[in-house]
Order: C-alpha cells, then structure tokens, then sequence
C-alpha cells in the first residue's frame, strides 16, 4: 500500500506537471520553507527514485544570486517518518562534514495534498556522470566517521531512519555485537516477507545468529577490546554518491544514518550489484582509518555486514540476486569460524 502510494504520486505530479508545460507547482509549505531572503522561481522534475518523486527548485538569494534546491516528496505514513529520518539523519552527518554532505534546508508536511504527504528540501548541487576519487572519498568519509559522537554512547539513532524504502532497526543498544544481530534481524525478516520460503538460508541465518555473530562480531567487545559508536552514512551505494561538475569533489546524500561500528559503513561496498565494490575504495578509506582489532579478521567483518544491504534489496526486490549472495557469504563464515557437519562440502 505505501509503495502503491509512491506511484499514485508520481503520476499525479508528472500529469500536473506536464498540463503545464513542464513547470511544477509548488505548495505553499515549501515556499515557506525556503531561506530568509530567498524566493523559488520556477520548479520542474528532477532526477530518479524508486521510492519519491524529485524536482529542482529554481530560486535566487536576496541579492538575486541563483540559489537552487533540490526536493523530494514521499506520500504517507512512510513519507512522515522516512523523511524525518532522511532529514534529522543529514543533518547530523552535515555537521560532521559540510565539504561531503549537501546541507540540508527544511522537512514538513504539504499544505495542499491528498493523501498527506511530506518534503525533504535539501541544497542543491551540480553533478556530473561517473564515480568519485576514491582518495577524496575515503579521506572525507573516515573524518566525518572520526569526528562524530554518539549523544549516549550508545549504537542506534534517536528517529527511525529507512534503508530505501524500508526501516532498520535503531533502537540505542550498549554493545555493537547485539545492535548488529537486531539490525541483521529486522532486514532479514523482511527479506523472508518478500521471497518464497528458502529451508537452506533460515538454517544457516540461525547458525549466523547462534554462533557467528558472538564469535566474529563478539570478538570486536572482548579480551579488553571496544567498539566506539559512529555516525555513519549507512547506504552508501554508488547511487547516493555523486561527483561535483565544478570541483570534482565527492557528495553523499540519500542517507539511512546510525552510529555503528564504522567499518559497517563499508559492508555495502562488496555488493557484486555496486560499482563501489573495486577494492582501491576500501583501501583508501582504511588508509585513513584503520581496521578494528582483530584485525586480520576484518575482510570477513565486511563480508558479514554486507548480509544487511543484501537482505535489505531483495526485501525490496523479490527474486534479487542479492539473497543469494548473503547466503553464499554465510555459508563461508559459518565454515571458516562455527562450522557444522550439514555445511561441509
């Protein structure tokens, strides 16, 4: 139904749209949401998503200088609170790094639609086709990672933030080994929700919670080792990373933030689906930061946390490839670390 929603938006605003020849008509919430001083001239469709509809909104400063904004509509429930999330979660992450996360403007509720439906305004930024300086990002990402502090010294985040259209776990946990297994969970059973029943992957998701996340996650948190929460990005595909036109510079936005173990971050860069997955990515981010102890044990590390992005696209997508390359990577753990007879070859 929520998704269903998204639709009906999307071919309602494009019609809108396209019986005025092109233009987008703002509602008032969005004017007035704008900047001091600063006055939208026009708006019109901008860019893809799966899960909103997007636009540019034409506007200039009080000294007349073109200033746009890029904004985005989600109808709903799901709208309401994945755009709090989206929005309290750039924010954070801006703070952190204003040279790698376009700051964000303004979040609400439209005065003119039905159903209800909410905006994301966020500044807007020029970008041209093709990936980032693995350098650059790397560099930048490590010190917004380094730089941020959990408000409690806890895993988590105060809003519910959304992986694409799906929620995450984030309630505030003391220990990074049992947040993971929450967070691993609730994208597994939405994956399970979406796909036919597999016997197979339920066996060895149940040895990977048992066993492999106390061994391997568990390791981070024992023999006098800690892990300490930060802000991270938390889908940091190559759709939600985009190269400056002008300076070359590296953007982030789209987030699904909360403060984890950094190297979480990284996981969704293995995914045989993302063009991030060249290693010179990794290996530029770890040169700036480097592994958690044990550290000989950190490929696999990043080989369990990418179970969590893959779950959660065949939650999206049912039949995605994806599940079974979380199985796959499972199998190999569950082998290597806490293996049983029924996994032998």
């Amino acid at each position: 139904m929520a998704l269903q929603l998204q639709t009906e938006l999307k071919e309602h605003l494009t019609s809108l749209s396209n019986s005025s020849g092109g233009k987008l008509p703002l509602d008032d919430a969005v004017i007035d949401a704008l900047p001091a001083g600063a006055k939208a001239i026009s708006a019109h469709i901008y860019g893809l998503s799966a899960w909103s509809f997007t636009a540019k909104v034409n506007a200039v400063d009080a000294e007349g200088r073109p200033t746009p904004f890029f904004l985005k509509y989600v109808a709903g429930d799901l709208g309401k609170h994945q755009i709090e999330g989206e929005f309290t979660g750039m924010t954070e992450l801006h703070k952190l790094a204003p040279n790698l996360v376009p700051k964000p403007i303004a979040w609400g509720k439209l005065k003119d639609a039905v159903p209800d439906t909410y905006f994301f305004l966020i500044e807007y930024k020029d970008f041209k086709p093709g990936l980032p300086n693995a350098a650059k990002l790397g560099t930048r990402l490590a010190a917004m990672h380094l730089r941020s502090t959990s408000p409690n010294g806890k895993f988590g985040f105060p809003v519910q933030t959304y992986d694409g259209a799906r929620l995450q776990y984030v309630g505030w946990e003391d220990s990074w080994t049992t947040f993971f297994s929450k967070l691993l969970d609730v994208a597994y059973r939405q994956a399970k929700e979406t796909n036919d029943p597999w016997e197979e992957l339920d066996v060895v998701y149940k040895r990977v919670q048992s066993h492999l996340i106390p061994r391997l996650i568990g390791a981070l948190e024992s023999d006098g080792r800690s892990v300490t929460p930060m802000l991270i990005h938390g889908d940091l595909w190559d759709g939600n990373v985009a190269v400056d036109s002008e300076t070359g510079d590296p953007w982030i936005f789209d987030c699904a933030a909360y403060y984890a173990h950094n190297e979480m971050e990284l996981g969704i860069w293995r995914s045989e689906r993302h063009q991030l997955k060249a290693k010179a990515f990794r290996r530029e981010y770890l040169r700036n930061c480097e592994p958690s102890e044990p550290e000989e044990e950190w490929d696999d590390r990043n080989r369990l946390y990418s179970a969590k992005t893959n779950f959660m696209h065949s939650a999206c997508f049912a039949g995605s490839p994806s599940l079974q390359q979380a199985f796959n990577d499972m199998v190999y753990l569950v082998q290597k670390y806490v293996p049983v007879c029924i996994f032998r070859s």
